[in-house]
Order: C-alpha cells, then sequence, then structure tokens
C-alpha cells in the first residue's frame, strides 16, 4: 500500500510540473533575421528564426505605412520562410515578420519596417541579402505610444457576419484574425488603414451559422510609432445564430 501511495504522488507530482511548464513556457523571441533568401523580379522569399514553435506571417506593401497584403506559411517549426509572389520588377518592397500563437500564447515580431528591392525584369535573382532598416520600431514595444482605448465589442452578429468594433490613441490598420480554433487564427477580415480615425471597425463575412469563432483584433503600422503594433490581451469569441426558417409563399388560390 505505501509503494502505490508513493507512486500516486509521484505520478502527481510529476503532472503538476508538466502542467506548470505549459503555463511558464518561454516567450517566443526572434533569434535570427530577417534575411532575403532570394528576390527576383516578381518574387521575394523571406526567413527568419524563433526560439519557439509558432506560425509565419509577414505584412508587406509598397507604401511603409500601410502593409495591408499578407504573405504566410503553415504553422510549426523554429524556422519560418515565406515566398512572396506577384510582384513587381524593380520596385522596393516594405514588410515586417510576424511570429504568433507560439506555446503560452506570445508573439514576436520584427522590430522596425525593413525594405527590399525586386530585381529588373529580366536580371538575375539575387540571393541572401540582408533587409534596409527603412523605419526604426519601438526599443520596448510595451512602452510604446499605441494602446486600445476601447473595446473590442460585437455591434452586430447573425447567421453568416459578425462586425467587431475597437478604439485606439492613434491611426493605424485594422485587422481581426480568426478562425473556429483558438489556437490557429489563420483567417483575416480588415478595413482600409487609417479608415475611420481613431475608431476600428470590421465586418467578418461569410461565416457559417451556429458556429463558435474566436478572434483577436489587431492595429498595427501606427503612425509616429516606427511600426509598432497592439493586440488584444485575449482570444475572445462569438456565436452566429442559426438560419432564420425560409417562410413558404402563399399559393395563388384558384377561383
Amino acid at each position: 500500500m505505501k509503494i502505490r501511495i508513493a507512486l500516486v504522488c509521484l505520478l502527481t507530482l510529476g503532472t503538476g510540473l508538466v502542467l506548470s511548464g505549459r503555463l511558464i513556457a518561454q516567450a517566443v523571441h526572434i533569434t535570427h533575421g530577417p534575411v532575403i533568401e532570394t528576390a527576383s523580379s516578381n518574387s521575394a522569399v523571406i526567413a527568419w528564426s524563433t526560439n519557439e514553435s509558432s506560425n509565419s506571417r509577414v505584412w508587406y506593401g509598397t507604401d511603409k505605412n500601410n502593409l495591408t497584403r499578407l504573405g504566410e506559411a503553415r504553422y510549426g517549426g523554429n524556422t519560418h520562410r515565406v515566398e512572396l509572389t506577384n510582384l513587381k520588377p524593380g520596385t522596393t518592397y516594405y514588410f515586417e515578420v510576424e511570429s504568433g500563437q507560439a506555446k503560452g500564447g506570445s508573439e514576436a515580431e520584427s522590430q522596425g519596417v525593413l525594405s527590399f528591392q525586386t530585381v529588373a525584369a529580366g536580371a538575375p535573382a539575387v540571393h541572401n541579402q540582408k533587409p534596409v532598416l527603412a523605419e526604426k520600431g519601438l526599443a520596448n514595444e510595451e512602452n510604446g505610444k499605441v494602446k486600445i482605448t476601447h473595446g473590442p465589442v460585437l455591434e452586430h452578429v447573425d447567421a453568416h457576419s459578425a462586425t467587431v468594433a475597437w478604439s485606439t490613441n492613434l491611426k493605424g490598420s485594422t485587422r481581426v484574425d480568426y478562425g473556429t480554433d483558438p489556437n490557429n487564427l489563420t483567417q483575416l477580415a480588415e478595413a482600409p488603414w487609417g479608415q475611420g480615425g481613431l475608431t476600428h471597425r470590421v465586418t467578418i463575412r461569410d461565416l457559417k451559422p451556429n458556429t463558435t469563432y474566436y478572434f483577436n483584433v489587431e492595429t498595427g503600422q501606427a503612425q509616429g510609432t516606427g511600426g509598432a503594433e497592439v493586440d488584444s490581451s485575449k482570444v475572445m469569441s462569438f456565436k452566429t445564430s442559426g438560419e432564420a426558417p425560409t417562410q413558404a409563399k402563399n399559393s395563388p388560390k384558384k377561383k
């Protein structure tokens, strides 16, 4: 009996240590890069490494204050590699990399807006280029200027859509990451940069009826912050309503 009790205690203690380990998992950090592995006239591959397995996203565009295009790769691993396609030859592109939803829920991004240039049409691709720092980021984002001042709140939810709103102290981008799995928010809804000023409003469309969706909101590239970003501290959820039953039309009566 004493042996059994000792084994149970040992197993319980071991489980507790494992659970505690999960609770205090390391925050995700970028350990190397980003670098431009390849840049041709119409595509580029951006790579970086992190200390924790996490997702791989690159926000980019031709305006450093409006990085609204998204390139991403499948979740998982410490080495991140994202290919950007359909680029224009001889053009400067600005970008930020982002690794989030790592174990423990933390997120890391490049400190500042970086840039690279595609080669001219017909020119050979270049490899392993260091990106140019276009706008320096904040040394400590937690002490940054951009903050969510109100919300997010659900303004409207029906069977196929939902409208999420929030406010910030500075103008910036308006994005909602969402999905049916709280650990894999791979779908994106957004509104044009700066639209609505300090009030951010996004309508998520083409949802399924009677389904629970999880989301968080992001406001990035805020004015005067060198590319800093703020997002909601918790993953939130809502449930779409059931579809209303179709009412049969009254058939005309024959006389």
